[in-house]
């Protein structure tokens, strides 16, 4: 599973600090722990008079690691969202197909940034669901096909956290129908920790159920797939696990944050989800 940092602040600001500057920091994730490293591509998002950026490699970031540390000074930007791909293979496709540029995250389109930190099963299956939106997209993973559900998610009902937890409710109900073709699979996903950002909010979506719990790579007692959360002066920030020392709060599974910025300053609602 990837990792991910996200950071909404108040003032447009680089998170150097959570992205590449200490021992718990998203880059020092990226090499960790063998047999765990985060090799299959990095990205930045970030906002630039109001539209998406991304500086993106499909290179590993621990051995990019000037590169990294560059585009995390050029994020200069309210709301912010760095990625370290462990590519999941949820079809069984040769190992080429799933690397390259256009499968690295965070995905951008539309004024909107997206990462994801699990694996969806049933791509194939959302995938047609897409409708129009299936034509926007440009690799192999299925990460891509959850951003283009958000986005379709997004597009009928208007709130961030409302187009998550509705994303959610679409896979968990086409499981239903879907489900004989997955011989023992437990369910359609294995974590579904979402990350939709614009250049004014941030929402997450905490939820990777696991039977047999993983725990993080740098954080002792923290489990893999908890999302965690904590807010400092002038910023709130989300990490898939601690991304630097001090107190953190773990986010309920499966429950979406939504975070605004209003009147320049942060509004945070927590919405606990029942399945």
């Amino acid at each position: 599973m990837c990792r991910i940092t996200a950071v909404i602040s108040e003032r447009p600001a680089a998170s150097v600090d959570l992205l590449c500057g200490g021992p718990l920091s998203l880059l020092s994730q990226a090499g960790a722990v063998e047999g765990r490293f985060q090799d299959d591509g990095w990205g930045v998002g970030y906002f630039s008079g109001g539209k998406p950026a991304v500086t993106k490699s499909h290179r590993p970031a621990r051995l990019q690691r000037a590169a990294f540390r560059a585009a995390a000074a050029k994020a200069v930007s309210r709301v912010t969202v760095a990625h370290l791909r462990d590519a999941s293979n949820p079809a069984g496709l040769p190992r080429a197909s799933l690397l390259g540029r256009q499968n690295t995250q965070p995905f951008a389109a539309g004024g909107l940034l997206f990462a994801h930190n699990g694996t969806l099963y049933i791509k194939d299956e959302i995938r047609s669901l897409l409708g129009k939106y299936a034509a926007r997209l440009k690799g192999t993973n299925d990460s891509e096909v959850l951003f283009w559900q958000a986005v379709k998610m997004l597009d009928a009902y208007g709130s961030p956290g409302l187009a998550l937890e509705m994303a959610l409710d679409e896979i968990r109900t086409v499981w239903l129908s879907c489900r004989g073709k997955y011989p023992g699979r437990e369910g359609p996903y294995k974590g579904l920790n979402l990350f939709l950002a614009s250049a004014d909010s941030l929402t997450v979506l905490c939820h990777a159920p696991r039977s047999k719990p993983l725990g993080a790579l740098l954080t002792p007692g923290w489990e893999y797939g908890r999302v965690a959360w904590r807010r400092e002066p002038g910023r709130v920030i989300f990490s898939s696990e601690p991304a630097g020392g001090g107190a953190w709060k773990r986010m309920n599974d499966p429950e979406v944050c939504s975070a605004r910025l209003r009147r320049g300053k942060i509004e945070l609602g927590f919405k606990r989800i029942t399945l």
